[in-house]
């Protein structure tokens, strides 16, 4: 095979054909080698800059689940009414027809009666452009209660309110220290992470001094210069400390990027609020040029070398800049504070600390393609879950972020690079608000996972109460536990249809009993997908979808945040084999249920808007588009009209080189500032406060302050001596979410690993708990929960602290290859309000758990 990337092979029996993979929301390259209709090879496309024709275990395995027994490919009816864990449905399989005339019965009485009864969610895993569909479906029945996304900690949002970008990742060829917080960026997380494997395995070539902070010795903690082991929950309180060395005790920070480039000399007044301008209402900064001394307003040309200390008189107050404010606040996370939070010694964060700054290199320079942009090759980086999967979530992952601002080490050679602030041929997707902060998306339509601006506070009208989290981005499937259950009251309906595409929350979430407690309390759900998971056995009408291996989508790459590099890519996933009959593409199952329930046109026409389709190729809305025509349309408009589908077939993907100001903005760009000081927040509390008061919902606002802080966990103030560790869940580098663990090849990875279905303790606190090497235990929460598992021993993990995989103990019949293998980790996790971090509505995962081996009653 000398060409991958072009079809065609020995013979039309023998084809090599360019797709994409879809295992999870990478979607690598790949080429698929078939002989006689069937599958044999899987491999990476070499022409594809995302993976550079690597693949990871995941999406080598995935032909296996292409061709699993026990995938649905008929549409299902439940015949038992009774719905619970573990129930069993009484599937009976029924045709499309039936199956379509029961569906849209269901939504036409629904809608009729009131829109809100419908709810749609679409998790993470399921193409952008499909999802642009699934929108544009709910938004032509009239229903709110739209959401996707996953489980996940707070890092997004964080990302989103802190930089200004979906995701982040370090500059790997140039960066000299990487630090990371509760992460396996490079090893087995992240959104480029067969790319990021090979970079990382490069830049260790290359010198780079690389630190782990994590509760567990992960594999990127083997092979760092420095492990430290953290308590869990407690990262926020490490960078608060590190930011403190650097600002009050060095001074290692570059004041004119944070002068130019964030809001710290924004002025203050007493009660925490902005000094503004009384004509315009824009924030004032202390100006301290000689020509023109005073409070001007911040974009004021004059104002070029504004006060980050001090105090000063504006309209007969005493103000601050919201630095002075800052370094006042970090005086509180001393390193001999945070060590008795930490457990990390006070010495070993002061050298951390002072490391990172001198290694950022404050005020170098360096040239690239002829262009000095700053250098700072520094990258402090936080996970998805690791620290922000906690109360506080928002704040730890912005103290972590911070420590890159406060360096100059955002979007410039060697640092911290957001990966869509400057899109392709030059797009901004960013845009200032009035008080000139950065704010993803467009004024017109802010990106969905961004507290920046927050929504207005009112009382609950959709079933993942975002009208009270006016600053998150909540599950719904989590939230259905709160809105139909202890909280349903706020809710003037009750839902009565649920469409659910392809999640399996009840296994990725907190504890799955209130999930599936809330779930039975719908009178009617449908479930998009492939798979009996333990969410579908809630179902009462099973949709069968294709696979990615059978499907057309393009691009299969998320233009919102998961290009990265110095190459964008346009990728097509086409049918590499004859599709199995009965299942279909979601897309055409959602213009089916939309032509059935008269809506066609407003649904294509809500379709073709969010594609961003361009004259001549916008959708005819009278007319019943297919895949193939829209996705055509969708090349030509994105790609110009000489990429079309015939051309994607051919060569599978398209790829060109990123300029640098869209690879490096703030090398190259002047862009709206980076948040510092967290103003806004203010209001927030107190409208939240109000509203909660009004409902007489106890809700704790004490997290909504203008600045980052460390508070503990809920499980770190559970009192009493017996629940004396942690539960805490770590990715395995060859699973992805719940999708992976039924796979029969993956399965056999997982069953030869020393940790994959064990819980890990440390040798010493398994000692004292006369715990032995292979010997079965039982892990029990402080709410009382179980899980069985057998106990790996070792040094390599902290002493308070209990390691659980992810994400293993299915229980339900359809997957046999995973049912009942390992323990599972989100029955230990407790939900309610006080288990949130109320800032961005995400789960608190710290669990406080005793552990005793099975002999022993508790």
């Amino acid at each position: 095979m000398t060409s991958p990337t072009v079809r065609g092979a020995a013979s039309a029996d023998d084809v090599w054909v360019p797709s994409s993979c879809r295992v999870c929301p990478n979607s690598c390259g790949i080429v698929v080698h078939r002989q006689n209709g069937v599958i044999v090879k899987i491999e990476g496309n070499p022409d594809n800059p995302h993976n550079y024709g690597k693949l990871c275990p995941k999406g080598l395995a995935r032909l296996m689940d292409l061709y699993d027994p026990n995938r649905v490919l008929k549409p299902l009816r439940r015949t038992n009414p009774r719905k619970g864990i573990g129930v069993d449905p009484g599937w009976k399989e029924i045709t499309w027809d039936e199956a379509l005339q029961e569906v849209v019965a269901r939504v036409k009485k629904a809608a009729a009666e009131d829109p809100r009864k419908i709810v749609i969610y679409q998790a993470t895993g399921e193409t952008e452009w499909s999802i642009s569909c699934f929108r544009a479906f709910a938004d032509a029945v009239g229903t709110p209660n739209y959401s996707q996304g996953g489980i996940g900690g707070a890092h997004a949002s964080a990302s989103y309110l802190n930089n200004g970008a979906m995701h982040t990742e370090p500059d790997w060829p140039r960066c000299r220290m990487l630090i990371l917080f509760g992460c396996q960026k490079g090893s087995a997380s992240g959104h480029d992470l067969v790319k990021a494997a090979q970079r990382f395995a490069d830049a260790r070539v290359r010198g780079i001094k690389l630190v782990v902070i994590d509760p567990v010795c992960t594999p990127n903690a083997s092979k760092a210069q420095q492990w430290l082991p953290i308590r869990p929950g407690t990262d926020g309180a490490l960078a608060l400390s590190m930011l403190h060395v650097l600002i009050n005790e060095t001074g290692l920070y570059d004041k004119p990027f944070v002068q130019a480039h964030t809001n710290a000399p924004y002025l203050v007044d007493g009660s925490g609020r902005y000094v503004r301008e009384a004509a315009t209402g824009k924030p004032l900064v202390w100006s301290l040029d000689p020509d023109a001394t005073g409070a001007l307003p911040f974009d004021d040309p004059r104002a070029t070398n504004p006060a980050l200390d001090g105090e000063f008189p504006v309209n007969g107050q005493t103000c601050q800049p919201a630095f002075q404010r800052l370094k006042d606040h970090l005086k509180n996370y001393a390193p001999e504070r945070a060590a008795e939070i930490t457990t990390i010694p006070a010495d070993a964060i002061r050298r951390l600390a002072i490391e990172f700054g001198e290694t950022a290199a404050i005020g170098s320079t360096i040239t690239i393609e002829g262009h000095a942009m700053p250098f700072r090759p520094v990258c402090a980086f936080p996970d998805t879950q690791g620290p922000t999967a906690h109360k506080y979530g928002l704040w730890a992952a912005t103290a972590i972020q911070m420590l890159n601002v406060v360096v100059g080490s955002v979007d410039v050679p060697g640092g911290c690079l957001s990966t869509n602030i400057i899109g392709p041929g030059g797009q901004m997707r960013v845009w200032g608000s009035d008080e000139g902060i950065i704010t993803p998306g467009n004024p017109e339509q802010p990106a969905s996972d961004n507290p920046y601006p927050p929504r207005h506070v009112a009382a609950p009208q959709t079933v993942h109460f975002k009208e009270l989290f006016p600053t998150g981005h909540a599950n719904v499937c989590t939230m259905l536990s709160l809105s139909l259950g202890p909280l349903a009251r706020l809710l003037p309906y009750a839902p009565e249809v649920f469409i659910v595409n392809h999640t399996n929350t009840l296994m990725v979430g907190n504890n799955p009993a209130p999930v599936a407690e809330a779930l039975a309390r719908i009178p009617f759900m449908v479930f998009l997908g492939d798979k009996l998971h333990e969410t579908a056995e809630f179902a009462d009408v099973v949709l069968p979808i294709k696979m990615f291996l059978e499907r057309l989508d393009f691009p299969m790459n998320s233009l919102r945040g998961w290009v990265t590099g110095d190459d964008w890519y346009f990728t097509l996933a086409q049918p590499v084999v004859e599709p199995a009959p009965g299942p279909r593409h979601v897309v055409d199952i959602l213009l089916e249920l939309s032509q059935r329930l008269g809506m066609l046109d407003k649904v294509q026409s809500g379709f073709g808007k969010r594609l961003g389709l361009k004259e001549p190729f916008m959708l005819d809305p009278a007319v019943r588009h297919t895949i193939e025509d829209i996705l055509d349309r969708h090349m030509k408009s994105l790609c110009g009209q000489e990429h079309d589908m015939a051309w994607f077939k051919e060569h599978g993907l398209l790829s060109y080189p990123r300029t640098l100001a869209e690879r490096f903005p703030r090398g190259m760009a002047r862009l709206p500032r980076l948040p510092l000081y967290f103003e806004f927040l203010i209001n927030v509390g107190q409208e939240i406060s109000s509203m909660a008061r009004e409902l007489d919902v106890d809700m704790d606002v004490s997290e909504f302050t203008p600045l980052p802080f460390w508070g503990p966990c809920s499980a770190h103030s559970e009192p009493g001596t017996d629940y004396d560790l942690f539960a805490v869940n770590y990715k395995l580098a060859f699973h992805a979410y719940s999708i992976t663990q039924a796979n029969p090849w993956i399965e056999d990875v997982s069953s030869h690993h020393p940790y994959a279905y064990k819980v890990w303790l440390n040798e010493d606190t398994a000692r004292r708990k006369g715990i032995k090497p292979g010997e079965g235990v039982v892990v029990e929460s402080s709410a009382g929960t179980k899980v069985l598992a057998e106990a790996k021993l070792s040094q390599c993990i902290h002493p308070e602290v209990v390691g659980i995989a992810a994400c293993f103990g299915h229980w339900a019949k359809g997957l046999p290859t995973a049912q009942g293998r390992g323990p599972h980790f989100g029955t230990l996790v407790p939900f309610g309000l006080d288990h949130l971090d109320m800032v961005t509505a995400r789960v608190d995962a710290c669990t406080r758990i005793k552990v005793y081996p099975a002999r022993v009653k508790a």
